[in-house]
Order: C-alpha cells, then structure tokens, then sequence
C-alpha cells in the first residue's frame, strides 16, 4: 500500500493486537506489572476492566507471550461460548488435547488428568487467560472457578486471568459469584491515553517500521490525533493508518491536521469531532449540513433586532458567534435604556400623564393636557338578580290528539267464526264464575270470641271508590 512510498518495513499502525508493538503507557503498564505478580506468586485471579479499544486483548497476548515457556497456556479469546461443554473442549483446544466425541464429564476428567501431570503438563500447571470475559454466562463464570481449585502441594494449577468491559465487574457483584468475587487478588482498569502519551504512541509506532515521525507529522497533526481519538489506542491505528494512505495517494510526504479531519471524516461519517485546524484556510468549499452564512442585524421599529449567526466549523466558530450575539445584545439594551429617558423626561415637563404599553411592552409617557384628564365613570348601581319577573306558562293544545284517537276508532276491525266463537264463550264464563270476597276476621282472647266478617266485591268496589 503506502509502505513503499514512506520507505517503510512494514505497516505501522496494525488493526490487530500485536505484542511486539506494545507500548507501555501508564494505565496497561501498571496492569501488566500487577498481573505478572499474581501470575507469579500464585496470589490468586486477575481481573483486568477496561472501555473497547484500550488495549486489553494486546495485554492478554502480552502476557500469554511472557509465560508461554514457563507454563501450559490457554487463551480463549476467538469464539462466545455458551455452554460448560464447549468451554471445556476450547480449553482442551488449545492444549493440543482430544476434545471431539467426548461428553461434558469425560471432557473434564481429561483436563483434570492433564492438570495432574499425568498427561504431559507443565510443572508449573496452567495459565488460562480468557478474553471478553463479560460475555460469559455466570453458570461458566462458576465452571472456570471450579477448575482453579485444583491444588497440588499447596500450590494451584491453574493461574487465571479474566478480561472483558466494564460489564464484567457488574457480573462478579451478583451474589451468585459471592466466593469467586472474594478469590480475586487483582483488579486492573485500563484507561485511553493522555495527550502526551498518544504522541509518544505514534512516534514509538512510526520508529518500530524505520520511520522518522518528525519528518512525516507536524505539531498540529500529532494535536488533532488526539482530539478525534480521545486516546483510544485502536481508533490512533485506524485514523493514522487512513491517513498515511491519503498522504500516498495525493503524493505528500508530511501529514497536517487537514490531512488528520480528512482521514477521521471519511472513517466515521459524521461532522469534525474538533474545530478547524489553524492550517486549514479561512476559506473553504466544504459545507456541512446546508448552506451557512453569516446574516446582519436588520433594525426595525426604531431599535436593533437580535439576529444570531449560525455557528460554523470552518469560518465563524464559537467566537464569532459570541461576539455577534454581544453586540446585537447591547444594541437592544442601548436603544431600550434610550427609549424609557425619553419618556422620563415627558413626565418632567407635563403635569398628567397616561400610560400605554409600546412595542417593547414598556410603560411609555404620552403627554396630554390637564383639562383633558379623562373623568371616572359614575358607579353603576348592581342589579337584583331575583328582581325579574317570571313569563306565564303558555298551554299549547295539540289539535291533532283527537283524529288520532278517532282514527284508532274507525279503523277496521277484522273477524272470524272463530273469533266471535273464543269471545262468547269468555263472556259466558265470566257471568257464571262466582264473584270474588273477602272475608275478614278478628279474634279476641279476652272472651275466646272470633268475629268474621265477609266483603262481596260490590261492597269492595263501593269502598275503593
């Protein structure tokens, strides 16, 4: 690619962790120096916490590659898993053991079996380094904790090194991993690097591949480095990377902060993470988001309006911005303060005054003459409300009630045999059938003497009315 044309080795700025471009900033340093010494002295499980892209897979290579020789090393780093069987046959993956065609329990007594020695491990036992670690279930997170109780004359067999973001540390608080959370002898954060430590980064990068980084940045490209990358190792290896190959392409053997806004523009797709170079021109044809321009303030109604530039990222900034909105803003104050001494002094010179509201919404002083002050209104006397009086109901007749009940009248009537057969046989019933009483009775116990008294329904009908 562009190796050739910067007369370098090879490629600086690689995608993948590679132990042999580690760079010791202070944050991974330290974790590295306090899991060599857990490693060694057998103190117990390293935890190593850290954002995407700080460097924790390159530090768990870092260290598969410093005690590869001195122990048995696994490192499970390329593949989710999600079940004990699979854990235990990647395990026994890269240990060079039989691992197809077994089931779960036979695949953990040939790890035990090679934890023993039996099977060829190394007297030191195991170093088991898993990576992305917080993607594991807390089911296997307690399957790993239960292959490091192997202990052989006081010493484990297995050293191990756990690795993953900032999920991870949320999984060893549940109370499930209550006795794996107390085994912990080492918690390790990583952080992105400083301003100065992402300098040194790139030239150390630059310097491993032959190159000379005075020669191919300038100050101003090392400064825009970080603030599109926040110092995140692996976004200062794309962004460099990219813009090393535009520099190729457009036959520039020194890389600026323009170069640097072009590379991160084209990786990301989104506007600039930082203002405008001081390198950059003041002029430019690149326009983000639509037309922008600077607008001025018109006056209207006697007093300067407040007209807001837009804030752009190649001509007016912030600064423009908060100077224009600081002159508008004491325009409209000068105008206002200007407006009110005015009507302060109509006040002075009349005797009475009247008040209105202008278009900035203040009280202004309009002067009128004194024998045309306006005479309050004669108080009205309130109205009794129960003094009215109420509209007689008005009877409405409805003068077709009667044809209706006339045409029900007139209206036919249809007749059978058998009909007029049903209706004289209840009219006949009805004369035969005994007529309906009632008997009343009172009883007296002073004498045992009962009184009936019997009711037909001709004196029933007589009493009700």
């Amino acid at each position: 690619m562009y190796e050739s044309f910067f007369q370098f080795r090879e490629r600086p700025f690689v995608s993948t962790p590679c132990p042999q471009r580690y760079f010791p900033a202070a944050a991974i340093e330290h974790a590295r120096q306090t899991l060599i010494r857990c490693i060694e002295c057998s103190l117990g499980p390293g935890l190593v916490i850290g954002p995407a892209g700080t460097g924790k897979s390159l530090l768990c290579q870092s260290l598969a590659e410093k005690f590869r020789g001195a122990f048995s090393v696994a490192v499970l780093a390329n593949s989710k898993i999600c079940s004990r069987r699979a854990l235990l046959q990647s395990v026994l993956f890269e240990l060079d053991l039989p691992y197809r065609d077994l089931e779960e329990g036979e695949l953990r007594l040939s790890l035990m079996d090679f934890l023993e020695q039996s099977g060829g491990c190394h007297p030191n036992g195991l170093l088991l380094i898993v990576d992305e670690a917080h993607t594991l279930p807390l089911r296997l997170l307690e399957e790993i904790r239960m292959i490091t109780n192997l202990v052989r004359h006081g010493q484990p067999r297995v050293r191990l090194i756990l690795a993953g973001g900032m999920a991870l540390e949320e999984r060893f608080a549940s109370p499930k991993l209550e006795s794996f959370n107390q085994r912990l002898a080492a918690r390790c954060y990583l952080q992105p690097l400083t301003r100065e430590e992402t300098t040194n980064y790139v030239r150390s990068q630059i310097a491993a591949v032959g190159g000379d980084t005075e020669q191919l940045f300038d100050e101003a490209a090392l400064r825009a480095i970080f603030t599109a990358t926040d110092g995140i190792p692996r976004l200062i290896n794309q962004v460099c990377d990219y813009a090393l190959l535009l520099a190729s392409v457009a036959q520039q053997r020194r890389l600026t902060a323009a170069i640097m806004e072009e590379a991160w523009a084209d990786l990301q797709q989104l506007p600039l993470p930082f203002p405008a170079s001081e390198t950059a021109p003041a002029e430019t044809n690149i326009i983000e988001f639509g037309q922008l321009r600077d607008e001025p303030a018109a006056a209207t109604g006697g007093a300067a309006s407040v007209a807001v530039a837009p804030v752009t990222r190649q001509d007016g900034l912030h600064d423009q911005f908060a100077s224009t909105l600081a002159a508008n803003t004491a325009a409209h104050t000068s105008a206002q303060l200007d407006h009110i001494e005015r009507g302060v002094a109509a006040v002075r010179a009349t005797d009475d005054a009247e008040y209105a509201l202008d278009d900035f919404g203040y009280a202004a002083f309009n002067a009128v003459p004194a024998a045309a002050a306006v005479q309050a209104p004669a108080p009205r006397t309130p109205a009794n409300p129960f003094g009215d009086g109420f509209d007689e109901e008005e009877i409405v007749l409805d003068h077709y009630a009667s044809l209706e009940t006339r045409g029900l009248r007139e209206r036919p009537r249809v007749s059978s045999s058998e009909g007029r057969e049903l209706g004289a046989a209840l009219r006949a019933a009805e004369q035969t059938a005994p007529r309906p009483s009632l008997v009343i009775a009172e009883h007296t116990r002073a004498g045992e003497h009962t009184r009936a008294v019997e009711l037909t329904a001709d004196e029933l009908e007589s009493l009700t009315g």
